[in-house]
């Protein structure tokens, strides 16, 4: 445990006193970005409209002989496609550094640890707002993670989009 620690000191103090290195784009690479997206991503995304959250999340859940850690992070980025329509998605990483499911075979609580890890796009949604008092919310939901096939955090969506009412 000591030297771990020695390990993690020594690396953490190395890469506090290096410094990086700044590679200048050079000039005709930057004029042909310039002149050929006028701003755009792609050709059609523009950046402005774009946004992205971040959020993580760990918990532990014990009942019986049954017990779950789960660590989990999720983007959610949201693009307004026009004024009165918005797309956003959501996509979770999750890994389990612990899960058991009370069995005394090793295999199979290595099984039920490993099912509950990896990367998934949990949640899309396209908002449509044709008039002040009309609202089209179409969604698809993977709820894999939720343990009781409910998670109420996604049916409560915080939207930027539509505060202006």
């Amino acid at each position: 445990m000591k030297k771990t620690a020695l390990i993690a000191v020594i690396i953490a103090l190395f890469t506090g006193l290096s410094f990086s290195q700044f590679k200048e784009i050079p000039s005709e690479t930057r004029t042909k970005l310039k002149s050929n997206s006028g701003g755009l991503i792609l050709g059609f995304i523009n950046p402005k409209n774009f946004s992205i959250s971040h959020s993580f999340n760990m918990s532990v859940m014990t009942g019986g002989n049954t017990s779950v850690s789960l660590a989990s992070y999720t983007a959610t980025m949201n693009y307004k496609i026009l004024k009165n329509m918005n797309l956003s998605a959501d996509v979770t990483m999750q890994y389990s550094p612990y899960a058991s499911i009370g069995s005394t075979n090793p295999a199979l609580n290595k099984d039920f640890q490993n099912s509950l890890n990896g990367i998934n796009l949990s949640r899309v949604s396209l908002d449509y707002r044709p008039f002040k008092d009309m609202y089209i919310s179409l969604n698809y939901y993977n709820l894999k993670g939720s343990y009781y096939g409910y998670d109420g955090y996604y049916f409560d969506r915080y939207n930027p989009y539509w505060l202006s009412r």
